[in-house]
């Protein structure tokens, strides 16, 4: 697959479109990379759940603009899924805007950050960084492997 490497430290990057018809292609490059490196099939379908609400995510903040998808195998044996957009005119709600007090009725939640609260909930750490006018969004998820390992 092109853009990819195996092991620590292996990257898979790709550009999209910013229209929505370009989500299953994301989740397809990211599923077929995860599986060349032998990942498990909860994993890619926790990383499929990922990558669409982080583009969709970017999809939303900017129409018709170009995002790129990063994934990097860390050596701690998870992967970094990054979405990287230029929004138009708003950022990503605050991190204590994600998960509203539990008696919240769900007509009341904002329509921004309930995107970010569910990759919260399916990772283990996500981060919002600001680089001019970019935002990356990033969710590392520990990656499981068949019951053989990795394929590297």
């Amino acid at each position: 697959m092109n853009g990819a490497s195996h092991g620590p430290g292996a990257v898979l990057q790709r550009e999209y479109d910013g229209d929505l018809a370009t989500l299953r292609a994301a989740r397809r490059d990211v599923t077929e990379w995860l599986a060349d490196l032998g990942a498990d099939d909860e994993t890619k379908e926790l990383a499929a759940l990922v990558v669409s609400e982080l583009t969709s995510n970017a999809i939303q903040a900017a129409p018709g603009r170009r995002y790129n998808l990063q994934v990097t195998l860390l050596d701690d044996g998870s992967a970094a899924i990054s979405v990287r957009n230029r929004p138009i005119g708003s950022r990503p709600p605050a991190r204590e805007l994600w998960h509203p007090a539990p008696e919240t009725p769900l007509r009341k939640l904002l329509p921004s950050g309930r995107g970010l609260a569910i990759v919260d909930s399916l990772s283990e750490e996500v981060t919002v960084e600001h680089h001019g006018d970019d935002v990356v969004v990033t969710a590392r998820v520990r990656v499981d492997y068949k019951e053989l390992g990795p394929s590297w």
